[in-house]
C-alpha cells in the first residue's frame, strides 16, 4: 500500500509584537549589608588576631575605640564611620575587654555630630588621662562600588600594632547615604 505524500501546510505568519516606546533597563543595586553583623565580624577577627599575636594580653587593659576615618582625610569621618566604630566597640565589650567610652571624658577633641578623633598624637595624654593601653582605629577607602576597611588595635605607649584586620563592604544605597562626611579640616583640640 502506498502512503500518499502530504504537502506541508504553511504556518500562519506570526503577528508582529508591538515594541514599547522606550525600554527600561533595571541595573540591580548592590545588596545591602547588615552593618551590625559586619562590624561584629571585624571586631571578632580583631580579637582573634590579638589572642593569636599576643596571648598574654589581659582583658582588663583599657582599650579606646575611635571613629573610623576617611583614609584620604584623617580629620574626617562619616555617619558610617561613627556607626561602625560604635558597633566594634560594643562587640569588643561583649568579648569581655575593658573598653573606655571617650565621649564621657572632659579633655578630648570632640565635635558634635562629627566624631571624636585622636589627632594630637599626644601619647602621654592618652596613657595618663584616659588610662588607655590600646586604641582601636579604622580607616576606609571608597571605590565606585566598594568600601575597603583597615582596622587596627595599636598599643599606645610604643605605637605597636597588636592586631589588624582588613574588610570590604559593598556600597548599597544605605551605605552610600551613610558616607556623607561629618568632619573636616576645621577640627580643633578642646581642653576644658
Amino acid at each position: 500500500m502506498m502512503v500518499p505524500v502530504l504537502e506541508p501546510v504553511p504556518a500562519p505568519a506570526p503577528e508582529p509584537v508591538p515594541m514599547p516606546a522606550s525600554v527600561e533597563v533595571t541595573i540591580p543595586q548592590p545588596k545591602e549589608v547588615d552593618l551590625v553583623s559586619m562590624s561584629h565580624q571585624i571586631a571578632d577577627a580583631l580579637v582573634m588576631e590579638l589572642r593569636k599575636n599576643h596571648p598574654s594580653y589581659h582583658r582588663a587593659k583599657p582599650i579606646m575605640v575611635t571613629s573610623f576615618v576617611n583614609r584620604s582625610n584623617l580629620d574626617s569621618t562619616s555617619e558610617l564611620g561613627l556607626l561602625i566604630a560604635d558597633h566594634v566597640s560594643s562587640r569588643i565589650t561583649q568579648q569581655g575587654y575593658a573598653v573606655i567610652e571617650p565621649r564621657l571624658r572632659k579633655n578630648l577633641a570632640v565635635r558634635v555630630q562629627e566624631g571624636e578623633f585622636i589627632l594630637s598624637r599626644d601619647i602621654k595624654k592618652l596613657t595618663d588621662e584616659y588610662r588607655a593601653y590600646a586604641v582601636v582605629t579604622g580607616s576606609y577607602t571608597r571605590t565606585s562600588d566598594m568600601l575597603h576597611f583597615t582596622t587596627r588595635m595599636i598599643r599606645i605607649n610604643n605605637k605597636q600594632t597588636l592586631a589588624s584586620v582588613d574588610a570590604k563592604l559593598p556600597l548599597g544605597p544605605t551605605t552610600r547615604e551613610l558616607l556623607a562626611e561629618t568632619g573636616g579640616p576645621t577640627l580643633t583640640l578642646v581642653n576644658q
